[in-house]
């Protein structure tokens, strides 16, 4: 047994030496250790990813920059309404203030003495319009008939109301027809203010519209004399009678 350990030796090392050989036969000596490192092991696996780095410091500030400055807008909307502050601390008293102008003497006389003049106007007419209440008037709904207690012929009768502000009296109805003839006396009749003057037998009020209400006497009117005014007698009734000649007494017509 102690003799084959040698052998063993022996023959190991003879194979060593031709497997040697062998390699030193196959590549030139200068390129016999010329692989490189990495090329000739396997294949590395990566790595993880390192951590990220910490910030550098803060540089310094630029300078601004030349851009042009843009234009305003439009303001915005209002906004709702605060809330009611309290009231603020009450101010100082002012000082008094300079005394009025007060009216001179005469200034004062001449007030005084227009206030009463206007005292005997006012009482004037209002004798005045008593007495027409009392003898000369009727009021009749929103009309009023006012008798001027004078008698005339029937133009002079218009120009006399006219230049009153009014017209000569033209009922409308029995009832302003029955105020009217209340005023006749001591007068037996009183001018109405229609005419067929224009057109014979079509009788027009002074303004010129078609009479609406009428209360003619029994055959009239009938045109006897050319006829062409006409006239309320003491019974209520109506009559033509000649417009120049014939003298009645001038009732007026106002609205009240």
């Amino acid at each position: 047994m102690t003799l084959l350990q040698p052998f063993s030796a022996l023959v190991l090392w003879i194979s060593l030496m031709m497997l040697m050989s062998s390699v030193n036969t196959d590549k030139p000596e200068e390129n016999r250790y010329s692989c490189p490192v990495i090329q000739c092991s396997a294949p590395a696996v990566n790595g993880l990813p390192g951590r990220d780095g910490r910030d550098g410091p803060k540089g310094e500030k630029g300078d601004p920059g030349e851009g042009l400055r843009g234009l305003q807008g439009f303001p915005g909307k209002a906004g709702p309404p605060g809330m009611k502050g309290d009231v603020g601390p009450r101010g100082e008293k002012g000082q008094k203030g300079e005394q009025g102008i007060v009216a001179t003497d005469g200034l004062q006389r001449q007030v005084t003495a227009l206030e009463t003049k206007l005292k005997v106007l006012e009482d004037e007419l209002n004798r005045y319009k008593n007495a027409l209440i009392l003898k000369n008037i009727r009021s009749i709904g929103k009309k009023m008939f006012v008798s001027t207690g004078n008698q005339d012929t029937f133009e002079n009768g218009k120009s006399l109301c006219a230049r009153a502000g009014s017209t000569l009296a033209s009922p409308r109805n029995d009832a302003e027809n029955t105020a009217l003839k209340d005023l006749l006396r001591p007068a037996r009749q009183a001018h109405i203010g229609i005419s067929d003057a224009q057109t014979e037998g079509r009788f027009v009020y002074l303004s010129g519209g078609a009479v609406t209400y009428s209360k003619w006497n029994t055959g009239e009117p009938n045109n006897l004399r050319n006829e062409d005014c006409v006239v309320i007698q003491e019974s209520g009734k109506w009559n033509d009678v000649d417009c120049s000649n014939t003298q009645a007494l001038i009732i007026c017509e106002f609205l009240s």
